[in-house]
């Protein structure tokens, strides 16, 4: 590592030019290539007509989330003492009004619904001691951790105040009855048992605190001494599934017929990794049996739908762009993934087994626009099927009824111009989320340096 202000010299990479095992490890690698025009066009035959609503499927409303966080630095003489700033985004799109954002006469967008819409967003903030700092006095980094996520997760964060915080959202995605198998203290067995009047329990060993969110081990990620982004994007991560959680439940308990006409829309895959992965088979379970009981009313399912913008799969498919024809869509089944994507020869029996809810597609438009989706896996959980079983039953079509016809009609009708493949609600939702460098990040730096001043005093 250099000194602060200390160049890199010039000629440093000539020690690897000149090494010939680097040469022979790269020979040693395989990894995603671009295919040959006859690889890509044997791939673009297997792609088939994306199904189309006449006229278009498309929800009464959207929700559409994003997050993002930034760490700031206590002060410039100690860059890795930090303060994590997590946010999480929503916005409520009204189908109606949208379509009643261009004027009939002019075809001018309407500046002032178009500023109504941007005040429908729903940004909430959280604050988590980072690196190298204590919380509440306690003793060590992970266990401040762990006491300040219990206290952002049960902060009632709804305008009416009715109780609904995020930590007994949590409860309620294990039937209201969660374990958390042992103490994250002394680690003794068994830990605790929680219901949603019962949020924190004693140890019966250490008589440490164990809380509720302590189940998604989002402190095992945190040391005491090193960096701990990683665990703040395992937060957010696992925030931003539990929020969508928490509204579905919202609106099932008081208005279920209501979700057949909402579509929920989140930036990134469906699922969830790192040490809260044990949450997807929940959000798997919810949403399937949200859908039953719709299905029992004799109305449509609820649309949840994940977008990625980067990854593997969207690498793959702006190397096979060109060679496709708008309009197709192809489910990524597992040996697709294996074969052109992952490159893998031993792979997973069930790709995505501890950590996916959702099935991923590659869908084109008609005008030329490429997109990676993702819809829930129409199952209540992955242990019926078997892992080889379940890997072919989540790519039959015929199983996920209308949703897949209604996400690519959704996608069809916000698709714009101003990023590359983006989603109009994706992109308010991302503007009112993002944490921009300058001046954003620069007001929480002077925001964390003020505040601790004053604690200092």
């Amino acid at each position: 590592m250099p000194y602060p202000g200390e160049s890199a010299g010039k000629g440093g990479h000539a020690d690897f030019v000149r090494n010939p095992d680097v040469q022979q490890f790269l020979e040693n690698c395989t990894y995603l290539r671009e295919p040959t025009d006859e690889e890509a066009k044997e791939l673009a035959s297997q792609f088939i007509p994306a199904p189309s609503g006449q006229p278009r499927n498309l929800p009464r409303y959207v929700v559409a989330s994003d997050a993002s966080k930034s760490d700031a630095p206590i002060n410039d003489k100690l860059p890795s003492t930090q303060v994590g700033f997590l946010k999480v985004s929503h916005v409520l799109i009204d189908m109606e009004k949208y379509a009643d954002l261009i004027d009939p006469v002019n075809r001018f967008v309407d500046p002032f619904r178009v500023a109504e819409m941007h005040r429908a967003a729903s940004p909430v903030t959280f604050t988590m001691p980072g690196s190298n700092i204590r919380y509440r006095g306690i003793d060590n980094v992970k266990h401040g951790f762990r006491r300040a996520l219990f206290d952002q997760l049960t902060v009632d964060r709804s305008e009416t105040k009715n109780g609904q915080v995020l930590a007994r959202m949590l409860v309620a995605l294990g039937d209201n009855n969660l374990v958390v198998s042992s103490c994250p203290i002394c680690h003794a067995q068994p830990g605790a048992t929680f219901d949603k009047g019962a949020l924190a329990r004693q140890c019966s060993e250490c008589g440490g605190e164990i809380y509720a969110t302590d189940f998604l081990r989002l402190h095992e990620g945190i040391s005491d001494f090193g960096d701990n982004a990683s665990a703040m994007t395992r937060m957010m991560n696992a925030i931003e599934h539990l929020m969508l959680a928490g509204f579905i439940m919202q609106v099932f308990e008081a208005q279920p017929q209501a979700l057949s006409e909402i579509a929920f829309v989140m930036d990134g895959p469906l699922a969830l990794f790192g040490e809260p992965a044990k949450l997807h088979p929940r959000m798997q379970r919810l949403i399937f049996r949200v859908n039953q009981r719709l299905s029992g009313m004799g109305l449509p399912p609820m649309l949840v739908l994940g977008l990625q913008k980067t990854g593997a799969v969207m690498d793959h498919a702006r190397l096979l762009e060109k060679f496709l024809p708008d309009g197709v869509l192809r489910v990524v089944d597992d040996d697709y993934r294996n074969k052109f994507i992952t490159g893998t020869d031993s792979p997973a029996s069930n790709f995505g087994n501890e950590t996916y809810y959702g099935q991923d597609f590659l869908f084109k438009t008609e005008r030329g626009r490429i997109f990676n989706f993702a819809i829930p896996y129409p199952f209540e959980d992955k242990a019926a099927e078997g892992s080889i079983g379940f890997a072919k039953a989540k790519i039959d079509l015929a199983r996920y009824g209308s949703l897949i016809e209604r996400a690519c009609d959704l996608i069809r009708h916000f698709e714009m111009d101003l990023y590359e493949n983006a989603l109009v609600p994706v992109a308010l939702a991302h503007r009112h989320a993002s944490i921009s460098l300058v001046p954003g990040g620069k007001v929480l730096d002077l925001l964390v340096r003020s505040g601790l001043k004053t604690a200092l005093r």
